[in-house]
């Protein structure tokens, strides 16, 4: 599921100019995927697999390697290897029992050598396309890094799809996810280029992504449509994307966030009632507490400071403020016990109630969506909701039942993205 953005990270460079609008990518671009985050000094990081030789390439400190600055040092080590990252900084053990000598904060770049494993490295027991890269996390604890899958975007998308689709649902709704994802992800290469050493991550905080596979749906509907990307105005389109909108649609400059990438007419939402009906989360209904949710409103209200919040006892009421042109609520209003209402953006007012911050454990069942209305009684509030995910751009179980019905990936794809244009950026 394509989301908003994390928050911005510490060690980012929030001083890099972003365009107003991303380029459509004229060659087959490279994607920086995080894949997995180290925090534990005392258990290794295995990269390879048995019996085989890889490379490691240092690369210097931080993310040198990708301005060209630093020439890497090459040493073949037998794998698997062992990785860890000590008080001292990198400890590289080969499975020949040999340490290479490695400064302590460089970025060190792992790739296979030779068949049957041909260009796939394997992390962690799981083989990826591409090559990978451990990067020294200067905003965490010391021992903290990164590791990021460097993988071109053809061979990235089969990994996609087969993590965010059912693999027997039709080739169409697999071929207009892979043109939804491949806009999405380029989107995301321009908008962190030159600010973090990775442009997505692994999760559904980007999108989902499996690494190598051979699922052959997923590589037909990659090859089918391969460079084609979602484009407005001569302009790239992030394709976001949810798992189910609940019949309504929502605008992206609401769900995910102002920058001037959604303030274009394919983001604003489509008009009508969508046909995912069938889904499993089409509705849904969550109790909670009340002491649970007066909780994690005043834990959100304190973590961005809004007073009213922060001092929240309990929460008398929440209703819908605003709502979007198709009937999807916008804004809520959220009343506390000092007869206080203070209006949140849906998206945020689903991160009150879901809130987490410090101590607090996460709630055993997270709200499915934003669009909701509670319902209040003496000790609990009940949550009836609609839908799985912000429900902007594309819904993969809406598009299930149109590839059904006999609509073409282009056609479903104009429906959930009003007056866009599909275009081949490279062949």
């Amino acid at each position: 599921m394509a989301r908003r953005r994390p928050p911005a990270r510490p060690d980012e460079s929030l001083t890099a100019p972003i365009p107003a609008r991303p380029a459509l990518p004229r060659i087959e671009p490279i994607v920086r995927v995080r894949v997995l985050t180290s925090r534990d000094a005392a258990t290794p990081m295995r990269i390879g697999t048995e019996a085989r030789w890889i490379e490691m390439r240092r690369l210097g400190e931080g993310d040198a390697a990708d301005t060209g600055a630093v020439t890497p040092t090459v040493v073949v080590l037998r794998s698997p290897v062992q990785i860890r990252m000590t008080a001292r900084g990198w400890s590289v053990l080969d499975a020949n029992r040999f340490r290479p000598s490695v400064a302590a904060l460089e970025t060190l770049e792992f790739s296979s050598i030779g068949k049957p494993i041909g260009a796939a490295i394997t992390i962690q027991d799981q083989p990826y396309p591409g090559f990978a890269r451990l990067v020294a996390r200067s905003d965490a604890a010391p021992g903290a890094y990164d590791v990021i899958n460097h993988v071109s975007m053809e061979h990235y998308l089969p990994g996609v799809l087969a993590k965010e689709l059912y693999a027997h649902w039709h080739l169409q709704t697999h071929a207009a996810q892979a043109i939804a994802a491949r806009s999405f992800a380029c989107s995301e290469l321009t908008y962190f280029a030159d600010r973090r050493h990775f442009d997505v991550t692994n999760t559904a905080l980007s999108q989902a992504y499996i690494g190598l596979n051979s699922h052959p749906r997923a590589v037909d509907a990659v090859d089918m449509t391969r460079g084609v990307v979602l484009a407005y105005d001569g302009y790239l389109v992030p394709g976001y994307y949810s798992s189910c909108c609940g019949g309504t649609a929502a605008v992206a400059r609401d769900a995910i966030g102002e920058h001037p990438y959604n303030d274009v007419p394919p983001l604003r939402g489509r008009d009508g009632a969508d046909v995912c009906t069938e889904a499993p989360l089409y509705s849904w209904s969550i109790q909670r507490s009340r002491r649970d949710l007066a909780r994690r409103v005043a834990a959100y209200g304190k973590a961005r400071n809004i007073k009213t919040l922060a001092r929240c006892r309990t929460v008398e009421a929440i209703e819908v403020a605003e709502i979007n042109p198709h009937g999807r609520p916008r804004r809520y209003a959220v009343t506390t016990n000092r007869n206080k209402a203070v209006e949140l953006d849906a998206e945020d007012l689903r991160r009150a109630i879901d809130c987490n911050d410090g101590p607090m454990p996460a709630p055993e069942q997270p709200l499915w969506s934003a669009h909701l209305a509670a319902s209040f009684s003496r000790r609990s509030v009940r949550f009836d909701g609609r839908g799985h995910g912000h429900g902007v751009g594309l819904c993969q179980y809406g598009t299930e039942t149109l590839a059904q019905r006999g609509e073409t990936c282009s056609a479903i794809l104009r429906w959930y993205y009003p007056d866009v244009e599909i275009t081949s950026a490279y062949g």
